[in-house]
């Protein structure tokens, strides 16, 4: 069975996920890329209202890690639909809140979910903290990306995913996401529940 990188808490049907333009490559679509992409990476918004991969600049860089400032949206595509890839268009989750577990978070090479820093480890002390969108190891090719903090990311292993962000960046204008409502699992196979929405 596929591994489910993101699974949505909130029902479905309460969550409108509106197909938009995907502005990237065609073979990211199909899945024909190392870098294809992933159920549960955030998407953010151009100016053709279409959506497109807007990667943060820095990688665990071993003090702060770089988050985005324009919104992004969650790519949610349910098992089956190849309809909705194939013309060049993918739905996403733009309106919350929300809750829904997700594996698209900051993790070390190890699969361990972890904070800012890529040593320590996600804990229940985390929850109720403020995220935003970072570059993160793919939840699915994470050990296929070792590189030491501070190195430029490989974009063929790394997508914008969900971090936690401090004061000082939401005050810089960095989007929140959300916030951490539950961490379950453990190692590699942790998820992070997050409350969508919520400043």
């Amino acid at each position: 069975m596929a591994t489910q990188t993101f699974e949505l808490v909130s029902p479905f049907l309460s969550i409108y996920a509106p197909s938009r333009t995907f502005g990237g490559s065609s073979s990211l679509l199909k899945g024909q890329t190392d870098n294809a992409l992933v159920t549960g990476e955030l998407l953010s918004m151009d100016s053709n209202y279409g959506v497109s991969r807007v990667m943060p600049d820095n990688f665990n860089n071993g003090d702060i890690v770089d988050a985005n400032s324009v919104p992004g949206f969650v790519y949610f595509s349910e098992t089956g639909r190849g309809d909705l890839v194939t013309g060049g268009k993918v739905p996403v989750l733009q309106f919350g809140p929300y809750e829904a577990d997700t594996m698209v978070f900051q993790r070390n090479v190890a699969g361990t979910l972890v904070i800012d820093d890529d040593a320590t480890a996600l804990s229940s002390s985390d929850i109720g903290k403020t995220v935003g969108i970072v570059a993160v190891r793919n939840p699915l090719k994470y050990t296929l990306n070792a590189e030491a903090a501070g190195a430029a990311h490989n974009a063929n292993y790394v997508v914008p995913g969900l971090g936690i962000i401090d004061a000082a960046q939401v005050a810089g204008g960095c989007f929140v996401a959300g916030r951490i409502s539950r961490i379950t699992g453990t190692g590699a196979n942790m998820k992070v529940r997050i409350l969508f929405g919520i400043n």
